[in-house]
């Protein structure tokens, strides 16, 4: 396994940027949704803390895939219809989208909320704006619509992996398995 993507393989820096990425995003939908659901607390506060702390994460993860998928090359998805591959072009530019969208969304919530980001209680990020009522509002709305849009995109994106793997039978899967 090389370092860099080829025609026929992703290069294991991709492959190491999805599968740590695709764990976080794991990790971090139920997280979110189960810290929202918990009353005012110190463990609420601390989920919080792990919720941001991975969203960052996932921020700067996205940010080095877009990076390193722009320096090289993307294998071709094989015997692929121009409508699978338009699809796929749609689905992935989708993902990169929420990626960015869903941590910066709630970069700027906990912001405009006066709630400093403490990243893995190591580094206290600056804030990108200040206190703002309505702002927060906004940014919580295009948070929540945005995971919701994630987990659609998720499972067709996963639903896309399995068919190319038992239906199809062909190595789109396996080229992005270590």
């Amino acid at each position: 396994m090389g370092i860099r993507n080829t025609e026929q393989q992703w290069g294991w820096p991709s492959k190491l940027l999805h599968w740590s990425t695709a764990l976080l995003i794991l990790i971090q939908i139920p997280l979110g949704f189960y810290a929202d659901d918990l009353a005012n607390s110190p463990l609420k506060l601390e989920l919080f803390g792990w919720h941001k702390s991975f969203g960052i994460l996932i921020l700067i993860l996205a940010v080095l895939r877009l990076l390193w998928r722009m320096a090289g090359s993307i294998p071709a998805l094989p015997d692929a219809s121009f409508v699978q591959r338009r699809l796929a072009n749609l689905g992935h530019s989708l993902l990169y989208g929420l990626m960015l969208v869903l941590p910066l969304s709630g970069w700027i919530m906990s912001s405009a909320a006066n709630r400093p980001i403490n990243w893995f209680w190591i580094i206290e990020l600056p804030a990108l704006t200040g206190p703002d009522k309505a702002l927060k509002e906004i940014a919580e709305e295009v948070h929540e619509v945005s995971v919701i849009l994630l987990l659609v995109v998720l499972a067709v994106h996963i639903g896309a992996a399995l068919w190319h793997h038992f239906t199809l039978r062909d190595s789109v899967v396996k080229r992005m398995w270590f």
